[in-house]
């Protein structure tokens, strides 16, 4: 059997990701097999299990933090944003409707009893479930259909712990409000609280520990310093709001990424991070990068329109015949750089069929079931050949007399018999498009593209380390940290 921890917060962003990603770490350092749990999940950021199922990035992080493989009992229930306040409704890793609240809360027990399967897969299976809340575990009008919080840690009779965020301000009204708001036999699942992301003498806030712990009967278990060397991918795109650029401000290389409105999987960029200057571009910005990455999108059709209604189309055709550039479509990216999206139920949303941006001789259809994969193949290019991995989340299915990029050995083979995505090279300028997220994750192709750059303009060729050993290499880090800073014995 397993032992269930759950990690509540007072307000979304408040490090409930983070810290349950810290304590997965340090239990599977301690040679535990740990799984993260999240019930459900609203977020365009999403990876593929290994069962071929689509669960929330955090959720696949987490797993990493364990160093397990994904499961979609990890994550049972993803809500994932369409827009006139419907979401489409991810269960056990596969599409089961297109739902508003008031329909997705008439289902109630429906969703409770996947949550039960998953927990009850969990329980067999592993030592440690180190569970996360959604946004504020006291919405309190809202809790009597939360199905994300305390309602699901009092199943399991998990021990949970509060945690807020002080860089915001008022901390302590906010962890004594939520407490206070509970119902009793929630409230009585908080072991402690966390205040997370403080700078500073800790002993200032001594006096104010003090006054909680009288208030409230419950112990202030630790406080996290606010750190900014973690390189832990963002969950969704809430957290783009306030970053315009990241990035290697001194590389030669400026990569824009245009921010899509329902913008998805946006962390396929961060593996740049170390070599290139990235900004985000928004419709009616100029481009003034050497290279244009055309990201994911939940709604394809909807991009286009607004790229067309901005005039932002015309940039990008002229980017595109500017000697030297290069363009990367990723996913719905990749799309949108075909002649045509063929909508005709409106499935993707209220666009319908439209005209794209014409870079590659292709249309792509939509109306077909979901392809969710975790892929491979060999990708050739400039009469090179490497071997990449990646994974696939998308509607729509391509047609494309361009050359292919990918030759498929697992995954949906989208474009052609076996083959994935396009490229065309003229005059020095590179047009490429893939299926596969995580494709700049593989450092050779990842290396290509930025030392096209960095040659054209006289510097010397590069070669970095994977991205994911430097992912690892924070989680241990963020691992002995929460061991420093938290007082684990109340809850482990």
């Amino acid at each position: 059997m397993a032992k269930f921890i759950m990690v509540v917060g007072t307000s979304s962003n408040s490090g409930k990701t983070t810290i349950v990603s810290g304590i997965c770490r340090l239990l599977a350092n301690k040679g535990y097999k740990v799984a993260p749990f999240k019930s459900q999940n609203m977020s365009l950021n999403s990876r593929v299990s290994k069962e071929d199922g689509e669960i929330a990035s955090a959720q696949y992080i987490q797993s990493m933090a364990c160093k397990t493989e994904p499961s979609i009992h990890f994550n049972p229930i993803l809500l994932k944003p369409k827009g006139n306040f419907k979401s489409q409704v991810i269960v056990h890793g596969k599409p089961y409707k297109t739902m508003d609240y008031n329909e997705y809360r008439k289902e109630k027990d429906f969703f409770m009893e996947k949550i039960r399967e998953s927990l009850d897969y969990l329980d067999k299976n592993y030592d440690y479930v180190i569970m996360e809340g959604a946004g504020s575990c006291c919405e309190i009008n809202l809790l009597g259909d939360d199905i994300a919080n305390l309602s699901i840690a009092e199943m399991v009779n998990a021990k949970s712990i509060l945690v807020s965020d002080i860089d915001r301000g008022g901390v302590f009204a906010s962890i004594y409000g939520t407490v206070k708001l509970l119902p009793k036999k929630w409230e009585r699942l908080i072991v402690g609280f966390v205040i997370n992301k403080f700078r500073g003498n800790v002993d200032i806030l001594k006096e104010g520990f003090d006054k909680l712990e009288k208030l409230t009967n419950k112990k202030v278990l630790g406080v996290i310093p606010y750190d900014e060397s973690f390189i832990l991918p963002d969950e969704d795109s809430q957290s783009l709001n306030n970053k315009k650029t990241f990035g290697n401000i001194n590389s030669p290389v400026e990569v824009n990424v245009i921010k899509f409105s329902k913008i998805s999987n946006f962390t396929d960029i961060d593996p740049l991070s170390e070599d290139a200057y990235i900004k985000f571009i928004n419709f009616s910005d100029d481009i003034t990068g050497d290279i244009l990455i055309l990201p994911g999108t939940r709604c394809a059709t909807t991009e286009m329109d607004l790229i067309k209604r901005y005039g932002l189309d015309k940039k990008i055709i002229d980017f595109a015949n500017k000697k030297g550039s290069i363009i990367l479509g990723i996913c719905g990216g990749y799309q949108i750089l075909g002649k045509k999206l063929i909508d005709e139920d409106k499935t993707e949303g209220d666009v319908g069929t439209i005209g794209g941006l014409g870079l590659f001789d292709m249309i792509t259809k939509y109306g077909n079931d979901k392809a969710i994969y975790n892929s491979s193949g060999k990708l050739s290019i400039d009469g090179m050949d490497f071997d990449v991995k990646g994974y696939e989340i998308h509607e729509g299915i391509t047609e494309s007399n361009e050359k292919p990029l990918i030759k498929v050995r697992r995954g949906f083979g989208n474009c052609g018999d076996g083959y994935d995505g396009s490229i065309k090279i003229e005059n020095g300028s590179y047009i490429i498009g893939t299926y596969f997220h995580e494709i700049l994750d593989n450092y050779k192709f990842r290396n290509y593209i930025i030392n096209l750059v960095r040659n054209r303009k006289g510097y010397e060729s590069i070669t970095t380390d994977n991205y994911k050993d430097k992912i690892n290499k924070s989680m241990d880090k963020l691992a002995e940290i929460i061991e420093k800073s938290i007082d684990l014995k109340v809850i482990l």
